[in-house]
């Protein structure tokens, strides 16, 4: 289940690795991160540089996908009264094949007055005490003998399979250890969040000298996760290990990506629906506070946008734009006509 969430969510973004490594590793001496924060993330608390985000990959040049070769994600144009925006559902996990975008949405940004996402995904500076605020313990001691003896058990086996000791994530908050668990199992796979679109496209924003909007703030996204409370937290955890440790469960992480890929906005519209009938705190949570929390205001800052300025090319998690209280269907319910472009 986390796995999705990870993968559905919005673009955070611990950034550049090495950079942020450093301060962090002077903040949080005694949790020794420096292996961890390279895979972390929530939704996009992701690290690493993209892999395009030249001029060239805006105009295309030389770079244009395979023939019969679908890049992935889906495109909708939303209008009313006169204006419009481009709205993009991204994907905050990849591989480099994932790139060149497509052509149409490389034609959008191009055409855009500005991008917007969620959140910068390269404020490294705003990063570094946020995870400190909502995913250190301030004591800075371990707390994972407060874990139930079982979940202590699983996470030991996780954290080898990862290559990591217990001390390594010693003073982080469950939620957090969560986080990081899905992300370095995405990576196993080869999904790496260095190429997560939102990155890749908050660096075409700046190669291209366009306006970078953020539709919420890394804050907000963080206090989600950071105010559960402690019984919730460990139940995200064992939640999300016995989503990795699921072979079934583990193939629909993976089935998601292939829906991103395909651009299947029914297929992903379906494995939400089947997420939210699990009786399980993470599928409840992600619904109701991650996606159904979210969405109202995703859908305002749009529609301020798009009548504020020409064409924005608006970039969010793809799960933002399926299912009955979607961003889509909000939009839709405000006047405003959606007509799927790519």
């Amino acid at each position: 289940m986390f796995r999705q969430i990870i993968v559905s969510l919005g673009a955070t973004g611990l950034g550049s690795a090495a950079g942020l490594l450093a301060q962090l590793s002077c903040l949080c001496q005694r949790t020794r991160l420096r292996r961890l924060l390279l895979p972390l993330g929530f939704g996009a608390l992701l690290a690493g540089a993209p892999p395009l985000f030249a001029q060239d990959v805006i105009a295309g040049a030389s770079l244009q996908p395979a023939a019969g070769v679908r890049q992935g994600g889906a495109m909708f144009q939303v209008q009313r009264d006169g204006h419009s925006a481009y709205l993009f559902g991204t994907i905050h996990v990849g591989k480099a094949d994932f790139y060149p975008l497509d052509a149409k949405i490389l034609q959008a940004i191009q055409q855009s007055s500005c991008i917007a996402l969620e959140i910068d995904p390269n404020n490294n500076q705003a990063m570094v005490p946020l995870i400190k605020k909502y995913g250190i313990y301030p004591d800075g001691k371990s707390h994972q003998k407060d874990l139930p003896p079982k979940l202590q058990k699983e996470l030991a086996a996780l954290l080898e399979k990862y290559g990591m000791a217990p001390d390594q994530v010693a003073s982080l908050k469950p939620w957090l250890i969560a986080t990081m668990l899905g992300i370095n199992e995405y990576s196993s796979q080869g999904y790496l969040s260095q190429y997560g679109v939102d990155t890749t496209l908050a660096n075409l924003a700046k190669k291209s000298n366009k306006r970078l909007v953020e539709l919420e703030t890394a804050d907000a996204q963080l206090s989600l996760l950071g105010s559960l409370s402690y019984t919730e937290q460990v139940q995200f955890l064992q939640d999300s290990i016995d989503e990795i440790q699921d072979p079934a469960k583990a193939q629909r992480s993976l089935e998601l990506v292939n829906l991103w890929r395909s651009g299947d906005v029914d297929g992903l519209a379906a494995m939400l629906a089947e997420m939210n009938s699990e009786d399980t705190f993470a599928s409840k949570f992600m619904q109701r506070s991650l996606l159904d929390g979210r969405n109202p205001g995703l859908a305002d800052g749009i529609a301020k946008l798009a009548n504020s300025t020409n064409a924005p090319f608006v970039a969010i998690g793809m799960l933002h734009l399926v299912g009955p209280n979607s961003v889509l269907a909000i939009l839709q319910q405000r006047g405003y006509t959606v007509t799927r472009v790519y």
